[in-house]
């Protein structure tokens, strides 16, 4: 009996939740991504093709979007066909409770929440990257590949310890290169090489230079040391350094992670990262909050109209994203801990949900 409900609820919202993400999908996409995309083709002149891969390149992005706002619809359309065809008095006749029925959905809540996580760290940052990728091809068809003029300062316990310049940047070759090191504000040495290049096991390796030291106890000395080849031990990639900043979707939790802390050792303040390095989780955690929102609206008489349903949802949608704003804004503004403000929505939320629902469960 305990599984057959279950497979029952579970097939129940199935239908509605791919409705959902069709509907939902669509909206968006033709109001944002389709939108922009034929500002681009104008500006760039991209071909028919190209415009269609770019559009499908960006879908993937939208669909995680859409991923709570089917859920809430699904929940709500769901439990208000069952309680507008009597089958919520059978369940409840037959001793199946409120909390009971919940369940199931909660678990496919928990399931989708999951599934949009790894659809958001698998798919996502691949196909914005290529999209991204292909727009660019055609934007800087006449921008030069050399980079010029790279100068980055690295941070310790937010004291500057490294300043860097690179007078040209070409196909991972660094050219002219000058670095002045720092002990606790003092100028402990200066490097000055031909060329350099990156090592991917970390650290530069500079040929053809000249170094001077000047030892902190010591102000009269100087030694100068003139090389062919040093390696010193930087864990900046002057690639990263140089290059464009990718946007936070196509990164996955990782590449942001790593994104910080770059962002740190220059001495940046990595707030809007960290928002969205929490919001990465925080978001597609919503699938859960509004199955439970969803579940507590849709147990009330009268919601079977899927008309009524969207109505909801898209009311409901609206207010827990004026909250999430809210919440970046209090994150944003130092007021809250990051973490705190990416979550304080679903908190809100889930906990209004779980009041409605011991609230239907008392009657």
């Amino acid at each position: 009996m305990i599984k057959l409900v279950d497979r029952y609820l579970i097939k129940e919202l199935i239908g509605p939740f791919f409705f959902g993400i069709a509907a939902f999908t669509s909206i968006l996409a033709g109001s944002t991504v389709l939108f922009a995309l034929i500002g681009d083709v104008i500006r760039y002149q991209i071909p028919i093709l190209q415009f269609v891969q770019l559009f499908f390149y960006k879908l993937p992005y939208v669909v995680v979007l859409s991923f709570p706002m089917s859920t809430l619809l699904a929940t709500i359309l769901t439990f208000g066909r069952l309680s507008s065809d009597g089958e919520l008095l059978a369940f409840r006749a037959g001793g199946v409770s409120f909390q009971r029925l919940v369940m199931p959905i909660l678990a496919a809540g928990l399931v989708i929440s999951l599934v949009t996580i790894a659809f958001n760290e698998l798919i996502v940052p691949g196909a914005t990257a290529s999209a991204e990728m292909l727009l660019r091809s055609f934007s800087e068809r006449t921008q030069p590949t050399i980079k010029e003029n790279i100068n980055f300062t690295e941070y310790s316990d937010g004291v500057p310890s490294r300043i860097i310049n690179v007078q040209s940047l070409e196909k991972g070759t660094m050219k002219n290169v000058t670095v002045a090191e720092f002990d606790s504000g003092h100028l402990s040495r200066i490097i000055r090489a031909q060329s350099g290049i990156w090592l991917r096991d970390g650290g530069w390796r500079f040929k053809d230079g000249i170094m001077h030291s000047f030892p902190k106890d010591e102000i009269r000395r100087l030694t100068v040391v003139q090389f062919d080849e040093e390696t010193i031990d930087i864990a900046l990639n002057p690639i990263d350094l140089s290059s464009r900043k990718r946007k936070i979707e196509e990164m996955n939790s990782l590449e942001l992670k790593k994104a910080i802390e770059l962002q740190k050792k220059l001495g940046q303040d990595p707030i809007n990262d960290q928002m969205n390095f929490h919001l990465k989780f925080a978001v597609p955690f919503a699938c859960l909050i509004f199955s439970v929102l969803g579940a507590s609206v849709g147990l009330r008489p009268h919601r079977s109209s899927s008309t009524i349903g969207l109505g909801i949802s898209i009311v409901v949608i609206l207010v827990y994203y004026i909250l999430l704003s809210f919440g970046m804004g209090l994150g944003l503004s130092h007021t809250l801990p990051p973490i705190l403000a990416a979550w304080t929505p679903n908190i809100l939320v889930g906990g209004f949900g779980i009041y409605l629902l011991n609230r239907l469960s008392a009657q």
